[in-house]
């Protein structure tokens, strides 16, 4: 059995954990994480999303070559250094970091995808907007965070790979008619957990109507 912090400590204190120790992830402990993903709501409960688990060290690598090579073009060499807000700063070092890392030190690489729909059109199916296929995806790898906060484990969402999603699909060898929406790494935290720093409620809920105040104690 192992050891679990309770829901609500586990939402405030999951953080982006982007440094990792290299120990493998039993598979107990993998399966139950995975578990928790599959926990998650979707529409019509169509459970569309698909989960593809990378442990292979040579298939690690290459996707951590591809990665390194679009945190490059999202980030150039340049604008860290011209970066005046300390918080920022420290977040764009941490991602700098895991961009070198990602191939080598998180011991498992997940992949969350989900199958294009066939009627899918520019404003997306039955008329939705596109980004909203991702509603069934999302709430899927926020719940492996959380089951993976409560473990010991850490990891983050990141989408870099999309810069170089078709080589990226071709080393596990995802179909053409199958989108990834988020690459997360997964293993036990070299970083601390958090407490996290976020605004109050008061400033991000109106009541009744937009900038009203929130009267949500």
């Amino acid at each position: 059995m192992h050891d679990t912090v309770g829901l609500l400590e586990a939402m405030s204190t999951t953080r982006s954990i982007r440094r990792f120790r290299p120990d493998p992830i039993p598979d107990d402990l993998l399966h139950s994480v995975l578990e928790a993903a599959t926990w998650a709501p979707s529409g019509s409960n169509s459970q569309s999303w698909r989960l593809v688990v990378v442990r292979d060290p040579e298939k690690r690598r290459r996707i951590g070559d591809l990665y390194r090579q679009g945190l490059s073009e999202f980030y150039p060499a340049d604008r860290l250094a011209s970066e005046t807000d300390p918080a920022r700063a420290r977040m764009m070092t941490g991602s700098l970091y895991l961009g070198e890392h990602i191939g080598t030190e998180p011991p498992v690489l997940v992949l969350f995808c989900q199958a294009r729909p066939a009627s899918a059109t520019a404003t997306g199916p039955s008329g939705l907007r596109p980004w909203t296929r991702g509603s069934s995806v999302y709430p899927a790898v926020q719940n492996l965070l959380l089951a993976a906060r409560a473990v010991g484990l850490g990891g983050c969402l990141t989408t870099v790979h999309l810069l170089h999603e078709p080589d990226v699909k071709a080393i596990v060898g995802i179909p053409d008619d199958v989108d990834t929406f988020a690459l997360v790494p997964l293993g036990y935290p070299r970083d601390r957990y958090g407490p996290l720093q976020r605004r109050p409620v008061e400033e991000v809920a109106y009541l009744d109507a937009w900038g009203a105040p929130s009267a949500v104690d």
